[in-house]
């Protein structure tokens, strides 16, 4: 996780700024338009892969586990004396599958290999949650697993809304949020997706299905403090893979007062 501008710094601004006597509705516009706002990036460089094997047709690795709004993060940004949100996410990550099919859909993102995000949330928010390493380096446990494995620590998945889920997720628990399919190719590829916080409805960009990815929505607007926020690679079905390398999540954070 990097640094980042915290609440301290921004107040600083907004006086400097104020000094020249500047409305306040001018000086917040200001910050806006410079986009001086807090980022963090969590990253994670290592290679993640998961194989659907015959007689275990879906399976699951946890590729980047980000403390988004855990408290451990939030005294990082200093902004314990004011309302956390998030802005915006942007993910950035090369992944492939296994670079052949059966099924006549090379060169299309009809697949069965994907990327998903869900959100952990404590019930708790002042207790930071941990996530067991076996999930982290084993590609054999889903969401739902995790869901199971985590009973009773006080910890649980956010669902998302009705309706949302997309391709290979039908028929899953709604617990995480379609990111992005691997294009079906033996080409391995660099995917950028941004889900932004447009209003209290997170009415996200509309889904591209030229590019594959999800749209995110609600998921933005979802998180509240004390979440984590996962990353999984999928694959579903006999021979299918999903390889994920050198992923990396930018977050933007803003900060609300009173």
């Amino acid at each position: 996780m990097t640094n980042s501008t915290t609440y301290a710094d921004i107040c600083v601004a907004r006086a400097m700024l104020k000094t020249l006597g500047l409305p306040t509705e001018i000086v917040l516009e200001i910050l806006d338009y410079a986009e001086y706002v807090p980022v963090l990036k969590f990253t994670d460089a290592g290679m993640r892969r998961c194989v659907a094997r015959m007689g275990d047709g879906m399976v699951a690795q946890l590729c980047l586990d980000a403390d988004v709004l855990t408290q451990s993060t939030i005294r990082t940004l200093k902004a314990s004396k004011v309302k956390t949100k998030v802005q915006g996410l942007c993910f950035d990550f090369t992944s492939c599958d296994q670079g052949w099919t059966s099924e006549g859909t090379q060169g299309s993102f009809n697949t069965s290999s994907w990327l998903e995000v869900s959100i952990l949330r404590p019930e708790d928010p002042a207790k930071d949650l941990a996530v067991s390493k076996q999930f982290l380096s084993e590609g054999k446990g889903t969401a739902e697993d995790l869901q199971r494995a985590m009973e009773g620590t006080g910890a649980m998945f956010v669902k998302r809304a009705v309706g949302l889920e997309k391709g290979p997720q039908v028929g899953e628990a709604p617990i995480a949020w379609y990111l992005q399919g691997n294009c079906v190719s033996s080409d391995v590829r660099h995917y950028r997706v941004a889900w932004e916080r447009f209003g209290e409805l997170g009415n996200e960009r509309s889904e591209n299905e030229e590019s594959g990815s999800g749209p995110g929505t609600g998921l933005v607007a979802t998180l509240r403090e004390g979440d984590k926020v996962l990353v999984w690679a999928r694959a579903k079905y006999p021979g299918w893979k999903c390889t994920v390398v050198n992923i990396e999540m930018t977050v933007r954070y803003r900060f609300e007062e009173g």
